[in-house]
């Protein structure tokens, strides 16, 4: 499959395309366990194999309609029209703080196409007193300078040529050039194990973090059956897998997606 660049219209950067905002469990990563807020933005320069979130990669220029949960963790959404101003995210965000939450996930598609706005905005929400966390699949390193210093955790996705269709200098070069930006905040690497991912291309996700730093973490992640039927995830090959990378690397883990076990947003 090929990747594709989604061509989003110019819009004022007080206001943002969403796809949704909710609270939730965070599923998955170092802070799987943790309440989070999340803001979900629209649009997705990759098309990968795998993707969880289609909703974000509609190609029409500006989503409809994005869902606001009523009440935290209600599971009742209402509508507001896109784009949604940054006022009135403030608010949004400010009304879940009713119950306790450990972080704000920046997430989408990818956040970082939203740069300018994320720049001006975030500041806000750390006035609030809640932690940034952003999901980013790092392919975008100069867009990251632009909000790192606002961030506290970046969570970045090894995107693997055989689930994008970028070539593997496209691939790694990118990847390497975002770690070493972000390696100044609390970044770990996440890696979806699909039935089509090659020993090769771990090595060259163990290579690109020896090449910045070895004690940046790394999440392998079963792929998690969405949209198509790929096959199981073998166990003994997750173990190998495993093994693989904690010989180079200082920390490894392996962790689902727990929020898909527990039917939760």
């Amino acid at each position: 499959m090929s990747s594709a660049t989604l061509e989003l219209k110019p819009i004022p950067i007080p206001a943002v395309r969403l796809v949704e905002l909710f609270s939730s469990i965070q599923g998955e990563g170092i802070l799987v366990g943790h309440r989070q807020i999340f803001v979900r933005t629209y649009g997705c320069n990759l098309r990968c194999t795998y993707c969880d979130s289609p909703e974000t990669l509609k190609e029409s220029g500006t989503p409809p309609l994005c869902r606001v949960e009523t009440t935290p963790g209600s599971w009742q959404f209402r509508t507001v029209a896109n784009p949604v101003a940054a006022p009135d995210l403030t608010a949004i965000v400010r009304g879940y703080l009713a119950e306790p939450h450990h972080s704000l996930s920046v997430t989408g598609g990818e956040p970082l196409l939203h740069a300018a706005f994320l720049q001006n905005w975030l500041p806000e929400i750390r006035a609030l007193g809640l932690k940034i966390f952003l999901e980013t699949n790092g392919m975008l390193p100069d867009h990251l300078r632009r909000v790192l210093p606002l961030l506290d955790y970046i969570s970045m996705d090894f995107k693997a040529p055989s689930a994008t269709g970028l070539t593997a200098a496209q691939t790694w070069e990118r990847h390497r050039a975002f770690l070493q930006v972000a390696r100044a905040t609390h970044v770990y690497g996440k890696f979806v194990i699909t039935p089509t991912t090659t020993e090769v291309e771990l090595d060259s996700v163990i290579e690109t973090i020896e090449s910045v730093d070895t004690a940046i973490p790394l999440i392998l992640q079963p792929v998690t059956p969405f949209g198509y039927e790929p096959l199981p995830t073998d166990p003994a090959r997750m173990i190998a897998f495993h093994a693989r990378a904690a010989r180079r690397l200082r920390e490894v883990r392996v962790i689902p997606q727990t929020h898909k076990m527990m039917h939760l947003l």
